[in-house]
């Protein structure tokens, strides 16, 4: 008997198959060979096509079963792990709507910010564990406000791993961990977070039907099996995103151990027995796999987004065609602790959690043409991720959690002697490297549903360390170099508050000025809106023989209400480099609610207080931004906001 567990991420699909008898891993591979493409069409954007993970799993799972020659029949399990924070779309009909917005992308920062401010930071941190942040549900945010048709078309919304069980079995379910992960469960309720639904004005239908992580989830379809060369009926019976997986896989399920892994990613992955979250955000706490209705098992999640990506950038733009990863790290042994002075901030890969959802990109400080080599840069980029991990450890440490011994795998940047070492020095701490990967982590897990194993003790009961790293450089070198390293972090973070500060309407000498008097006209249409409110209201209560005066009152505020938007217009035109005059002289037709949606898009105003300025509701708002694009031009899938800010 053998048992199939996968491994979704941003970069390639791994497979691996386990014998089910002796636990031993009989094949591993993965596909494709070269690190899969993300669509960026905007800074900040991360995008990969859902059918392309399915082709490509389709080809790992071929070549899996050559090699290994097993027969499909014999497979009685599989286990998926994926990446995290995915949003899949699909229709009635199971077909893909847009390409899903993954893990590293930061479009949704602002969307999960506001709501975490508007539906309170005490709901949010103690109910959810977290802030919306830039998670699944804001991504499903920005997809209802900017693409509303894309919306409208949707069945349901689907984290990675259910899509591609999905495909395996025509099951579109999902699960309790998964909606943990995309901020739709409410720990203290332990259920759906309606308060979140109802805030973002999310149809709670979207919602997949849940199944537990360990259960049989459905069967593969006579459709996968020939896509895939399993056999018809073999049963899916795990499911975990990729950190909580790999927790599972080094055998990291109980409160006080950890669990870390850096590979396009950077993770430290904690065990707790209490909800327990970060004020700042800077860490996210999820739903582990053996999380139970009356047992809480939670996970606190460190992210670090610029780590293996950040290396892996090196060694295809720094390091000569012939160059592995083994020639980097015995060229970068040649150099001391510190670099020689040479510093890498590694978050160049989207906004950065750790640093309160800053988007800093990445910085190379010090560079000495006549001193830095190669090997020097090599280095500094395994230093750079390394002393990223010490700065979000310490945060877990203020939580409580204890990080004296970290388990890891053995196929991310922990293979890196100078990497291990640096973490191990700097935190005083054991590293345990364990023989394994996330997909042979999911083929076992598989085994517990599956009925092969009777406990995830039992399915796990082989996993022990292969190799240990203890703290074994010089300290004072390794605190002098994370010293220089941090400081140059808080330079730029100081510089990117400034460029932050000094952005938008800032594009002339007296901008103060022009802002305060922009600020003044939009509270003057504030107060007009409410005024033209309180009318309604009165005019329903009012006797006819008082209404004449009543007309009267409201031709007269009618007037200062037409006076205040032609300020508006005036200031935002200034600001704006002539948005408004543009607008209107090369879209002659669009009307003067069509003008102030357009300004009100361009300003980046969420629906709701879009509606409030129109007097609209959000569905309301939502039609006018659909009859928007059509007389904008706009065709399907091409971003409104991005159009007007651009126009």
């Amino acid at each position: 008997m053998y048992l199939l567990g996968y491994d979704i991420g941003s970069s390639t699909i791994k497979a691996a198959l386990v014998n089910a008898n002796t636990h031993q891993v009989v094949g591993l591979t993965h596909y494709p060979d070269q690190e899969m493409d993300m669509i960026s069409r905007q800074r900040g954007w991360a995008e990969q096509q859902p059918e392309v993970w399915w082709q490509d799993l389709c080809v790992a799972t071929q070549r899996l079963l050559a090699k290994t020659k097993v027969k499909a029949s014999e497979i009685k399990g599989i286990g998926i792990a994926y990446q995290m924070h995915g949003l899949v779309l699909i229709d009635k009909e199971q077909q893909v709507l847009r390409p899903s917005i993954i893990w590293c992308d930061s479009r949704a920062v602002a969307i999960g910010q506001q709501a975490f401010h508007e539906m309170g930071e005490n709901y949010c941190l103690q109910e959810l564990l977290n802030s919306p942040g830039n998670f699944t549900a804001s991504k499903l945010k920005w997809v209802k406000d900017n693409e509303p048709d894309i919306y409208e078309k949707a069945h349901k919304l689907l984290l990675p791993g259910d899509f591609i069980a999905m495909k395996l079995t025509g099951e579109a379910v999902t699960t309790i961990a998964g909606l943990t992960e995309g901020i739709f469960w409410n720990f203290k309720e332990k259920g759906i977070s309606t308060e979140l639904l109802k805030h973002y004005e999310l149809r709670s239908d979207l919602i997949a039907e849940t199944v537990p992580t360990f259960s049989v989830q459905g069967k593969v379809s006579k459709l996968a099996a020939a896509r895939t060369g399993l056999a018809e009926g073999t049963p899916v019976t795990y499911r975990a995103g990729d950190q909580p997986n790999n927790a599972l896989a080094l055998n990291v399920l109980q409160p006080g151990e950890v669990a870390a892994t850096s590979g396009t990613s950077g993770v430290v992955y904690g065990i707790v027995d209490r909800p327990v979250f970060d004020i700042k955000s800077r860490v996210n706490a999820f739903a582990h796999v053996n999380y139970e209705q009356n047992q809480d098992r939670i996970g606190v999640l460190l992210c670090l987004n610029g780590a293996g990506s950040e290396y892996s950038w090196i060694k295809s733009q720094v390091a000569r065609s012939d160059h592995s990863y083994g020639d980097m790290e015995r060229m970068a042994s040649t150099v001391a602790v510190g670099s020689d002075g040479l510093c890498v901030l590694p978050f160049g890969n989207g906004a950065e959690r750790v640093l309160e959802d800053r988007n800093l990109n990445a910085h190379i400080f010090n560079l000495d043409f006549l001193r830095h080599t190669r090997a020097h840069l090599y280095r500094a980029s395994l230093e750079g991720v390394a002393f990223s991990f010490v700065l979000g450890v310490n945060i877990l440490k203020e939580l409580g959690l204890n990080v004296d011994v970290i388990r890891v795998g053995n196929d991310n940047m922990f293979q890196s002697k100078i990497f291990s070492m640096t973490i191990a020095t700097m935190l005083n701490s054991q590293i345990e490297v364990v023989d394994t990967t996330g997909a042979v982590g999911a083929a076992r897990a598989a085994g517990v549903a599956a009925r092969i194993y009777g406990s995830l003790d039992e399915a796990l009961k082989d996993v022990r360390p292969g190799a240990v790293y203890e703290p074994q450089l010089n300290f004072a070198l390794c605190q002098q170099a994370y010293n220089y390293w941090s400081s140059r972090l808080h330079l730029a973070m100081e510089k990117e508050n400034t460029t932050t500060r000094s952005a938008g309407f800032h594009t002339t000498s007296n901008t103060k000025n022009q802002n305060k008097e922009l600020a003044a006209a939009k509270l003057q249409l504030n107060t007009a809106n409410e005024f033209l409110a309180e009318i309604k209201s009165t005019l329903l209560r009012q006797e006819p023989t008082a209404i004449s005066k009543i007309i009267q009152k409201i031709e007269a505020q009618l007037e200062d209400h037409n006076q205040a938007w032609q300020g508006f217009e005036e200031h935002f035109d200034l600001l704006n480099d002539g948005f408004i005059k543009k607008l209107k002289k090369r879209f002659p037709t669009l009307s003067m609610q069509e003008l102030k949606l357009s300004v009100y898009l361009k300003m980046k105003l969420t629906t709701k207080e879009i509606a409030q300025r129109l007097s609209l509701s959000a569905r309301g708002v939502e039609t006018g931004r659909y009859r928007l694009r059509k007389k904008l031009g706009i065709e399907s899938g091409e971003n409104l906001v991005a159009f007007l800010e651009d126009f």
